[in-house]
């Protein structure tokens, strides 16, 4: 008996068996249609099923010569395998790969790529002028993380654009378990004072002030030494080449990964305000600091304030000290300050007196900004997390003192650019209502730093679900998938991209 796969009809695959022998002349004299009882396993899967036509036609197996069965590959780490015996005989034959629609990106590797895609994400889709970076995470998905590290057949990934008529590449190598890597283009600087010429069929809506700029990616083998060379000057590091450099070289199909909107101004800080009493407010930088870097903390009066005399009180925490006190405007305002650095924490004592306050400034509904004060952090100091800043305001003339007021400075070690969930398979198929056995998908959560180096912070997360009766969290970062049927898509679609799921506490 032989057998041979036939043909592929959307997420099915058919299957159809053959014999030769007397049974040709056994047909014409039968009265019923005829079926070859073949049995069918398949092997080599970890997960397949046969599928039933809903509108199946009677007479599809009406012969005793062929056999046309549906199928369903979903996970295999190895070719797949058909097995038809009847009786005392069997054959198996391989699933042709062409059948299979396996990754075309992950051809050269030796592992079998059936369920593997690569997935990319946009760290930042805003470019300032004071952070020209565009970096993107490219990682794999489909493969099993207790299979070992797979880099030795990993490829590289290439992402570019295109602004003013000219390639901007990068590259990086995916490495790791699961493969992944970061690559990162930088802008050039005349990029952000003509602001980007795009091509017509580039060009998309972008927030007002920007424009919008399409990345690429595409994948290729690295070289001998196991690196990422680019075409012209065989770096790792930003290529940029002109499409009139002359012919180029046909290269890998491309994918698009979305788009980034390039502003030609500074990237505004954040501020959170904390408010001492009705006169004064303080506004907070929101962003991290290093070891060795300044925080710079705004003094306000409010609108409508007529203050003109107060002492303002500060103490930092330890590690963290007052390096400078600027005026705003010394036409306005005389500030006398007394800075004490010999303990283990500093603290001010800044007198600030009005020489000619206008009133009028302060009724349009804004702050009236007075002082700038900077804190920096040792550069031994050792601090990670929220260092506390207390504030407090006296009025000498009215005698009178305002609740402790507590701020907030954030130290980090390391500055991260993104946090992001990584799903071991883009989707859950809910399988429970066949197997009986619960679905689950192992997630991991990474944290990237300004540098493209990657940390996994899954230990350090907490996973809850939007709905509880469909995905359900594990303490093993894992999404187990026990609702019904109908309801699995919607569930797992959070996994196909960024997931609000994993959180860092």
């Amino acid at each position: 008996m032989s057998e041979r796969a036939a043909h592929l009809g959307g997420m099915g695959r058919s299957v159809k068996t053959e014999s030769r022998g007397i049974v040709d002349s056994l047909q014409r004299f039968s009265s019923l249609p005829a079926y070859l009882p073949t049995s069918l396993r398949i092997a080599d899967a970890e997960e397949a099923f046969f599928l039933k036509e809903a509108n199946q036609d009677v007479t599809r197996n009406s012969s005793l010569q062929a056999r046309v069965e549906s199928l369903f590959i979903y996970r295999a780490r190895s070719p797949p395998t058909v097995n038809a015996s009847y009786g005392p005989f069997s054959a198996e034959k391989p699933i042709p790969q062409d059948l299979l629609l396996t990754s075309t990106s992950f051809g050269n590797t030796e592992k079998f790529p059936f369920n593997w895609k690569l997935k990319s994400h946009i760290l930042d889709s805003s470019v300032y002028s004071n952070r020209p970076k565009v970096q993107t995470l490219f990682y794999v998905t489909g493969t099993h993380w207790d299979d070992g590290d797979p880099e030795e057949d990993l490829p590289c990934v290439k992402m570019f654009a295109f602004p003013e008529a000219r390639e901007v590449a990068a590259s990086c190598r995916l490495r790791g378990d699961p493969g992944l890597c970061v690559a990162e283009l930088e802008l050039l600087p005349e990029w952000f004072s003509s602001g980007l010429d795009l091509e017509p069929e580039e060009e998309i809506p972008a927030p007002l002030g920007g424009t919008a700029m399409e990345l690429f990616f595409s994948l290729y083998p690295a070289d001998q030494a196991g690196q990422c060379l680019l075409e012209e000057d065989g770096k790792w590091e930003n290529n940029i080449h002109s499409g009139q450099d002359g012919p180029q070289q046909a290269s890998p199909a491309r994918e698009r990964i979305g788009s980034v909107v390039v502003y030609p101004t500074q990237d505004d800080l954040k501020w959170s305000l904390v408010s001492l009493d009705e006169n004064v407010v303080v506004s907070v930088p929101l962003n991290l600091v290093r070891e060795g870097d300044t925080a710079t903390f705004l003094v306000s009066l409010t609108s409508g304030s007529v203050a003109d005399h107060f002492t303002l009180r500060i103490k930092a925490a330890a590690g963290v000290r007052i390096t400078a006190v600027r005026v705003t405007s010394e036409q306005q305002w005389a500030v006398q300050e007394e800075i004490d650095s010999s303990g283990s924490q500093t603290t001010a004592t800044l007198t600030c007196v009005g020489h000619h306050p206008d009133p009028q400034s302060r009724t349009n509904g804004s702050f009236y900004e007075i002082l700038q004060v900077d804190f920096g952090v040792d550069n031994s100091s050792g601090l990670a997390g929220a260092q506390p800043i207390t504030w407090q305001v006296e009025y000498p003339v009215e005698d009178s003192m305002s609740e402790l007021a507590v701020s907030e400075i954030f130290v980090s070690q390391t500055s991260f650019v993104g946090i992001v969930p990584l799903a071991m398979d883009t989707e859950v198929l809910n399988t429970a209502v066949l197997t009986g056995k619960a679905v689950s998908v192992p997630v991991k959560v990474v944290a990237i730093q300004e540098d493209g180096s990657v940390v996994d912070v899954s230990a350090a997360v907490e996973c809850r679900s939007a709905d509880e009766d469909v995905i359900k969290g594990s303490v093993k970062t894992s999404l187990r998938d026990e609702g019904p049927l109908r309801q699995a898509s919607q569930g797992a679609g959070p996994l196909g991209g960024p997931s609000p799921c994993p959180r860092v506490p």
